[in-house]
């Protein structure tokens, strides 16, 4: 990846070591069932080639099968969104296909002219590995621009709020937690506090230690305080 113009993101590189497997189990709070995950992260000319495999379990004809691929790029202690590759199958059949590319590229913007993807581009599934990059202290305030689909990405408030420690099927862990909602001070400073009062918020856990894996994540079903949580949460 060449910039012409290099902007650094917030993200630092935590070195997460080749060939890293991360297995999660994705629930719905009360429900039955779940889905299974599995994250690998694995080194390429200078960059991070991460795999995202999403299945139901279901072998039959209309089992659900999610693949997203990302490239992350290396440079100079920072990481950067590069490529994004997704597709999601019922079955044999193809649901959708994804594709994006980051760098040195220009997109259309909402009421704009087309301009580069902001330094701090992130793809939802991307988190696993950019959030890593964190600068892990209390009260650390980031904003990162998380892509949606298309051209739409949205300012997304990221706070780190505390040390705790995490036991689940993978262990014990020291773990920082790490609060995200979307902003909407960029709109309307008012707009954003009201709806950071109704709007559920994403809560993560990442390892204390250094490569700051995921341990756990929390987000909403529904955008409403009252509705199920959905918790995907390491299993080995």
């Amino acid at each position: 990846m060449i910039r012409e113009e290099f902007e650094p993101s917030i993200f630092r590189d935590p070195h997460i070591p080749d060939g890293e497997k991360s297995m999660y189990r994705i629930g719905i709070t009360g429900q039955p069932g779940g889905l299974d995950v599995s994250h690998v992260v694995v080194h390429n000319r200078g960059a991070y080639h991460t795999t995202l495999e999403v299945g139901s379990g279901d072998s039959g004809q209309r089992g659900l099968s999610m693949t997203i691929e990302q490239r992350i790029s290396r440079i100079d202690g920072r990481l950067h969104a590069e490529t994004y590759r997704a597709q999601t199958l019922s079955g044999t059949t193809v649901v959708s296909r994804e594709e994006a590319n980051f760098a040195d590229t220009v997109h259309l913007q909402f009421g704009g002219l087309p301009q580069p993807f902001p330094a701090n581009v992130m793809p939802i599934a991307g988190g696993l590995t950019l959030l890593r990059g964190l600068e892990f202290a209390d009260g650390l305030v980031e904003t990162v621009d998380a892509w949606l689909s298309f051209s739409v990405h949205w300012p997304l408030l990221v706070r780190v709020e505390k040390q705790v420690v995490f036991a689940g099927p993978a262990g014990v862990f020291p773990c920082w937690q790490v609060r995200m909602r979307p902003g909407f001070d960029q709109v309307n400073p008012m707009l954003d506090k009201m709806v950071g009062s109704v709007v559920p918020p994403f809560l993560a856990l990442f390892e204390v230690a250094e490569p700051h894996r995921l341990v756990q994540v929390s987000f909403p079903t529904q955008m409403s305080m009252s509705a199920p949580r959905a918790t995907m949460e390491l299993v080995s």
